[in-house]
Parts: C-alpha cells; sequence; structure tokens
C-alpha cells in the first residue's frame, strides 16, 4: 500500500551500511538498493581459505580430513574450526535457498510487491519489544549490535510476518509454496501477529535514534 509521512521504525545491525544511517539523514530505497539479503546471495561461496593460503571448496577440504591417515590427526582445535566454518555455510546455504524462493515467488506472481533484495525491513510501534528480543537474545550485547532508529516514510509498503518465512528444514519445492503465503499472509493467527514486519521502497528519513531499546 502507499503510505506518506508514516512514522515505523527499523534495528539497524551495526557494521551494515552504518553511513546511512543518523538523525536527519535520508535514504532512497528502489530496485538499484541492495539490502542485507541481496548482499548475501551476491557474495555467498563454498569456498574457504586454506592453511597454504589458497581457496578451495570446503566440500574438498571434508574430503581431505576424511582420508583414514589424516581423520586420526585432526587435532581438538581444527576439529572446532571445521564444525563452525560448516555451521556457518550451511545458514548461508539456508538463507539464499530462502531468499531465492520467495524472490522468485514475487517476480512470478507479485511483481508489484516490494523485493525483499531491494527494499528496507521496517516493523511497527506494537512489535518493537518481540523484535527487540527476537533479534538478540543476550541483552548485555543488544546496544552493541542493534541500533533502533525512528523514520518517516513514504512510498510502498507491504505488510507481512516472520510466521510465514520459509523454515530451514523445507525441501526447495516446499519452501516455494510456503514463500506463497508470505506474499498473501492472514493475520487470523497469534503466531503472525507476533512477528509483523514490513518491507518499504520509497523515501526513508530518519527522526532519531532511540536508546536503550
Amino acid at each position: 500500500m502507499e503510505v506518506k509521512d508514516k512514522v515505523m521504525y527499523h534495528y539497524h545491525k551495526k557494521g551494515i551500511y552504518d553511513e546511512l544511517w543518523g538523525k536527519g539523514k535520508e535514504i532512497t530505497v528502489d530496485n538499484n538498493f541492495r539490502s542485507y539479503y541481496s548482499t548475501i546471495l551476491d557474495f555467498f561461496t563454498t569456498g574457504v581459505q586454506c592453511q597454504d593460503d589458497k581457496v578451495s571448496s570446503f566440500d574438498r577440504v571434508i574430503s581431505y580430513y576424511l582420508q583414514d591417515d589424516i581423520f586420526k590427526t585432526i587435532e581438538k582445535d581444527l576439529t572446532k574450526q571445521l564444525l563452525l566454518e560448516a555451521k556457518k555455510i550451511i545458514t548461508q546455504t539456508n538463507v539464499c535457498r530462502r531468499e531465492f524462493a520467495l524472490e522468485k515467488m514475487r517476480q512470478n506472481n507479485y511483481p508489484d510487491l516490494p523485493s525483499r533484495l531491494h527494499s528496507i525491513w521496517l516493523t511497527d510501534k506494537e512489535n518493537l519489544d518481540f523484535w527487540s528480543k527476537y533479534l538478540i537474545t543476550d541483552s548485555k550485547l543488544k546496544d552493541e549490535m542493534l541500533q533502533l532508529y525512528e523514520l518517516n516514510v513514504t512510498g510502498n509498503l507491504f505488510k507481512s510476518s516472520d510466521y510465514y518465512i520459509p523454515d530451514d528444514k523445507l525441501t526447495m519445492h516446499e519452501m516455494m509454496l510456503q514463500s506463497i503465503k508470505y506474499w498473501n499472509p492472514e493475520f487470523d493467527k497469534d503466531e503472525a501477529l507476533n512477528g509483523i514486519e514490513y518491507l518499504f521502497q520509497g523515501k526513508v528519513k530518519i527522526i532519531k535514534r532511540i536508546e536503550n531499546i
């Protein structure tokens, strides 16, 4: 829906487009704007840095260490490093699968809705507490990682819910089917109402940063 001078909120994760965020700044969000998920899709790789400074596909690294004579010599620290790298790649793979399914469904069936790859994520006042707890579980890290901003927005605003985001355990086919629900949300369930999120394209003016979220 089209909105004008509507007050919304954004949780800014530090380290991502920090230069855009500050009181009084204005941001134009259009199809040239690249969201956090867009950068993951563009730069995702299973390549990892090896001890000889060469980059190799992670499955080849695993195959090397699975050799019988090598496997029995692996130390605990290396095992932990391999597991952490595997977790990172699996997490990013699932993000790519999910965002690809959502974007493909949008392009093919709902092209007038804002793309998750080229829009800014927003929420409303009623859902601030939910997202604060959801995004950061450790209160000690909250101020270090998140900054909450109050915004004035004019443009195209789409309302959905985190409840309809495709789950990581789904197959690609199942993710595509679940994506239909994200782009056609129903808010008759408490679960859907608890995770309200908005996608926005248009003009954003930063009113202020809200402290002590």
